[in-house]
């Protein structure tokens, strides 16, 4: 078996994710969409659907955003009750698709954005943020989490706090020039590994048509592997049953056989040009054969042979993930508050956030600490 040799696809089978001018006009509801409510308010640039998701909002965050945390499949999961979506036109009467997409909630002085991991201009935000502290005279700050911004706001008191973090592979156009670009160390490696397993063979079926119990059973390698480090797994019961139905939605699952027994594999989901690595574990009987990397190697082959853009690693680990080209890319927290007043009665939320980032920060030194202390040994 080569180092980009997988199977096609298939069903699974023993063998084998500021405005800065006015809103003025209205705008019709079928320039938004064709589900129009009570509660529903359009302005020449924007609408507003509150307590409710339009039907085109789905598709419209996956085409904007990619991000599986802006997508509905991932947001359903935590409940959506009493969530409002903003629709930003941008300066378009009928545009294909909208400049943002925000679904929110208000809580008390403060509007949290739900939806994560999407990248987002300064300017956009700044508009929305005005936009709903003139609707909403009680109102002090408005919340995103987990997201990239470019640029600054304008005129709003803004604060950004480094809150998670995404290590992501830009995909080459082809698994040759993607090989070509690995170190060769790595090539190595990778080589030497399948020529230890020969009976090995891979294959990517969609997450519904994937047996549950084949699901759990990748769940329990990576269970197995946690104990082994005597670590809990984040995988509880509830975790892995809204896993399991974030699979049947959006799902992609990379099995893993060797000599006919299923050994390792990687749960994933794939939002527009976006794959999302969520799980990949395998039987620790497999471990001199290094059949984690080679699990997410062949994933990330898959993924570049059906036209991805990018593959996500997701947090965590970084020095284990680099070798495949991985890059870390830091998510913050962003506010924007009404005025400087308003961001001083914040004081003790924006105090809570400086602490969140500090813990990020620190584990991330940890994290590489340990790396190079092990290269060091």
């Amino acid at each position: 078996m080569s180092i980009t040799q997988a199977a096609q696809p298939g069903k699974e089978t023993p063998a084998g994710g500021s405005d800065g001018g006015s809103d003025g006009g209205s705008a019709s509801g079928s320039d938004i969409g064709s589900d129009g409510g009570s509660d529903d308010v359009y302005g020449g640039h924007f609408a507003l659907h509150e307590d409710r998701i339009p039907g085109n909002a789905e598709g419209w965050l996956e085409e904007l955003y990619g991000s599986l945390y802006s997508s509905l499949p991932q947001l359903q999961l935590a409940g959506l009750a009493g969530v409002s979506t903003y629709v930003d036109l941008g300066r378009l009467r009928q545009p294909a698709c909208p400049a943002a997409v925000f679904l929110y909630r208000r809580q008390r002085h403060a509007l949290h954005v739900i939806n994560e991991g999407m990248r987002l201009d300064a300017a956009v935000a700044e508009r929305f943020a005005r936009r709903m502290f003139d609707r909403h005279r009680e109102l002090r700050s408005v919340h995103w989490h987990a997201i990239t911004i470019t640029g600054k706001p304008a005129g709003l008191p803004a604060f950004c706090f480094d809150c998670s973090e995404d290590i992501v592979l830009a995909l080459p156009a082809t698994e040759a020039a993607y090989l070509d670009a690995l170190g060769k160390a790595t090539r190595k490696s990778l080589r030497q590994r399948l020529a230890r397993a020969p009976g090995l063979v891979h294959r990517v079926v969609a997450g519904a048509d994937v047996a549950p119990g084949t699901v759990d059973r990748i769940i329990s390698f990576n269970h197995a592997r946690m104990a082994a480090k005597s670590r809990r797994s984040a995988l509880d019961g509830a975790a892995a049953a809204g896993l399991q139905r974030l699979l049947r939605e959006r799902g992609l699952v990379g099995l893993t056989w060797i000599d006919g027994q299923l050994g390792g594999g990687t749960l994933a989901c794939r939002i527009a040009n976006d794959v999302y690595s969520l799980v990949n574990a395998h039987d620790p009987v497999h471990d001199r054969l290094g059949l984690g990397n080679l699990c997410r190697h062949l994933m990330i082959v898959e993924a570049i042979r059906t036209g991805a853009h990018r593959f996500h690693l997701l947090g965590g680990n970084y020095a284990s993930k680099k070798s495949c080209l991985a890059r870390r890319i830091t998510l913050q927290h962003v506010v924007l508050h009404r005025d400087r007043r308003r961001r001083l009665a914040d004081a003790p939320t924006l105090a809570r956030l400086g602490l969140m980032q500090a813990e990020l920060r620190a584990r991330r030194w940890l994290d590489d600490a340990r790396h190079r202390h092990a290269l060091t040994r």
